[in-house]
């Protein structure tokens, strides 16, 4: 029971996702766009669709296609009414980390200050000063860069930004079998260690659990299942930040984490190109 509960409280953690709960509660159904407008996250619809993947079997469709609580959504809805955040916890996120920056740049610039101090009164050389400069110009540099990769985001770039690399691949005149033993030779080929394997879906990993830097953990997770004449597969990929929060995979150089962020961008490419090579 706890274990579900955990499990519960993992996927309601997200503001976007208690919204779409929240939301739903109050209006029984919405339809695809109706959801979209009512988030307010524009024309993104990869990061409506990872939300409502997450949200899973909380959500149910009526026979219009509009999106309803299933009957363990409504228990979510009724967890989420009765057991709030607390706004009190909310505002001491916000002052941690307020006091997180004044120590941060206080405790530098009191060191540098002193340094200044035994500079002009001739107990120190020029050497010694210039360093203490360049030392305070990169601690000041590492703590900025430390808070952007761990850092809570505003409610304006959790709209404007996707946690995960999503992207659909459609394999024409194809079987589920060869998609399925095309996706496992991918992941030999990269050694990606599998975590998750059932019917039509496969999480692996990439790296340490709870890594970071070069050893951030890379994620992936392909589903695949029969459309049409062919195979339709859905695939995410994401690195994962002291297992607190996630970024996308990306293929640019200036971003926060770029080095395993762009490895997983790579990696994924890699199975997109056997994908498309696959079809007839």
């Amino acid at each position: 029971m706890s274990s579900k509960i955990e499990s519960l409280n993992k996927i309601l953690k997200d503001e976007t996702r208690r919204k779409i709960i929240l939301t739903l509660t109050d209006r029984e159904s919405l339809s695809y766009t109706e959801l979209m407008e009512t988030l307010q996250i524009g024309s993104s619809t990869g990061t409506l669709n990872y939300h409502l993947k997450i949200l899973g079997d909380l959500l149910e469709k009526t026979e219009a296609k509009q999106y309803r609580l299933s009957e363990k959504g409504k228990l979510a809805s009724r967890f989420l009414t009765e057991f709030p955040e607390p706004e009190s916890t909310l505002k001491t996120k916000k002052v941690w980390w307020r006091r997180f920056w004044i120590v941060a740049v206080l405790f530098p610039t009191l060191l540098l200050l002193i340094f200044l101090y035994f500079y002009f009164s001739g107990y120190l050389d020029t050497y010694q000063a210039v360093r203490a400069v360049f030392g305070f110009i990169s601690s000041v540099t590492f703590v900025y860069f430390f808070y952007r990769m761990i850092g809570p985001k505003t409610k304006e770039q959790n709209q404007k930004d996707q946690n995960r690399t999503i992207q659909e691949v459609f394999v024409s005149g194809r079987p589920p079998e060869e998609v399925k033993e095309a996706i496992h030779s991918w992941i030999r080929e990269e050694n990606i260690k599998i975590e998750v394997e059932r019917e039509g879906f496969i999480k692996g990993r990439i790296g340490i659990p709870s890594g970071l830097g070069l050893t951030a953990p890379k994620y992936f997770e392909v589903s695949f299942k029969p459309d049409q004449n062919g195979v339709r597969v859905h695939t995410e990929g994401w690195i994962s930040i002291y297992d607190i929060s996630e970024r996308s995979f990306s293929n640019k150089i200036l971003v926060s984490g770029c080095i395993p962020r762009r490895k997983g961008w790579k990696i994924m490419e890699h199975l997109w190109q056997n994908l498309r090579a696959l079809s007839k």
